[in-house]
């Protein structure tokens, strides 16, 4: 119990600390803070967060160009994507697993979920229940309208691209999902950094994006032991945050992930760069050894 309260202090402390001004220019969330507009912020945060595999700087790149194609207002060039007209826009695209066609796979399913439901939240909460549950399911049915979204005219064989399919990854497949998280991070949260659109949405519910730096900063501080990055050690993760801060249980996750990122953790005992961590009280690193 001891130990646990003095998880809570240290990372409350990190959160309320946390300069995350110096940071969101080298996070994935700049993308879709660059709109001001809802609806053009809702679909640029979920391409974005499609494509947030790998360094920022590297898909950067390869988004800014796709941005700069579907031209000032991303919501309007989706709801009027006409492939036969509009599919050259995303010729020039490449990064890692995605080409072209995956781009115009997405902008089709998005431009029918769109006019079917009005809204990426509504799209979600269709697929909801009673809104109280995990959100494993609902975002299990949420990746399947794009999965199962018409898109013959890009597959005509009916066989969607590696590509495409690595976009929307299922829940059910038992991976960490962390691009999807960090959406729902993103439109749900409604304190900084997040912008919080989706107003329906609990972030008690969330569960926390888990990547390479996430991992290590939680098996550091005692909130994981697992060794593989799968949807159980996201749920571990969670249900531990979830013990400080039942309401918001992922607000953590910026300032874990980009301590790490940034240098201040190297994941071993540094006596020069952990001097001033607020976390070494509670670091497996330091435990047993003087300050």
């Amino acid at each position: 119990m001891r130990r646990a309260g003095a998880l809570g202090e240290s990372l409350e402390r990190l959160y309320r600390e946390f300069d995350y001004a110096a940071r969101v220019g080298r996070d994935a969330l700049q993308f879709p803070l660059r709109y001001a507009d809802p609806r053009d912020r809702e679909i640029v945060s979920l391409l974005t967060a499609c494509l947030a595999y790998g360094r920022v700087e590297l898909f950067g790149r390869a988004l800014d160009g796709v941005l700069a194609a579907m031209g000032p207002s991303p919501a309007a060039f989706v709801a009027g994507f006409d492939p036969r007209r509009d599919a050259g826009a995303f010729a020039a695209f490449r990064y890692r697993f995605n080409r072209p066609r995956d781009l115009v796979a997405f902008c089709i399913a998005t431009r029918d979920l769109l006019a079917r439901h009005g809204t990426l939240e509504k799209c979600f909460l269709a697929g909801d229940g009673d809104g109280r549950g995990p959100i494993g399911p609902a975002l299990e049915r949420f990746v399947h309208a794009f999965l199962d979204a018409d898109l013959r005219e890009v597959f005509p064989r009916g066989r969607l691209s590696r590509g495409y399919r690595h976009l929307f990854p299922l829940p059910s497949a038992g991976g960490p999902c962390k691009r999807l998280h960090l959406f729902l991070r993103w439109v749900v949260r409604r304190e900084p950094p997040d912008f919080g659109l989706w107003a329906s949405v609990s972030p008690s519910r969330l569960l926390i994006p888990v990547d390479t730096h996430v991992e290590n900063m939680s098996r550091a501080i005692g909130l994981t032991r697992r060794r593989s990055r799968t949807w159980r050690m996201v749920e571990e993760i969670t249900r531990r945050l979830a013990r400080i801060d039942p309401a918001d249980p992922v607000k953590y996750d910026f300032a874990l992930c980009h301590k790490r990122m940034s240098g201040d953790c190297r994941d071993r005992r540094d006596r020069v760069v952990c001097g001033p961590c607020g976390l070494r009280g509670v670091c497996r690193h330091w435990r047993g050894h003087r300050a």
